[in-house]
């Protein structure tokens, strides 16, 4: 009985060893682990990818809108800045700002006694392009501006110009794995280099109002 014993043991520690060495399976038991965690990462980084990628345009067409803008001497027709603003879709390819989101450019000019700081500041002139609901942060043409929303780094003097662009963009993720800010803003603020364009011509273009 002893030896039957022995035998057994033997056998068993036999069947371990070999249960040691055998390596099958273990590369599928491991992807199998980390094969959902790699899907998340890339899913989560196509999301983000994109998201950066959007606000890179955004601003890339805020800005460039207002640059644009400000080169400008005085005599500023509709129809010029028609085609300032339709080439926003363009600088912001792929998206479709003028489907998914609107862009506002706010004239704002100080009020008061020409060469001093301004009593106050009004919107000269406004001009939209998207059919995005969204309200400009400065009213609308002929509104009062409050001074604490004029940048105090940007120095406007009674009968100067100062040029705002707001772009809001609703944005959609790429894959919608996860849950991103869906409303990208950005503004920009310029000054005319030219001339004040205080006004802008009537030149019987179509007026792009708000």
């Amino acid at each position: 009985m002893l030896s039957a014993l022995r035998k057994k043991n033997k056998m068993f520690g036999i069947c371990l060893k070999s249960l040691k060495s055998c390596r099958k399976g273990v590369v599928a038991i491991e992807m199998a682990l980390v094969a959902p965690i790699i899907i998340m990462m890339i899913l989560a980084s196509a999301d983000i990818i994109s998201y950066l990628l959007a606000n890179q345009r955004i601003s890339r067409a805020s800005y460039t809108i207002s640059n644009l803008i400000t080169q400008m001497d005085e005599g500023l027709t509709e129809s010029q800045l028609s085609d300032m603003m339709l080439s926003l879709d363009e600088v912001t390819k792929p998206l479709d700002l003028s489907l998914d989101g609107k862009a506002t450019v706010t004239a704002i000019i100080g009020v008061g006694t020409d060469g001093s700081t301004p009593d106050s500041y009004q919107v000269a002139w406004q001009r939209c392009f998207g059919t995005a609901v969204g309200n400009s942060n400065f009213g609308s043409a002929g509104d009062t501006v409050a001074s604490s929303v004029v940048p105090a780094n940007m120095i406007v003097l009674t009968s100067q110009i100062l040029v705002v662009t707001e772009i809001v963009y609703n944005f959609t993720p790429l894959v919608g794995f996860i849950n991103i800010n869906d409303k990208i803003e950005y503004l920009s603020y310029f000054r005319p280099r030219r001339g004040s364009i205080e006004n802008i011509v009537n030149d019987a273009a179509s007026t792009s109002t708000c």
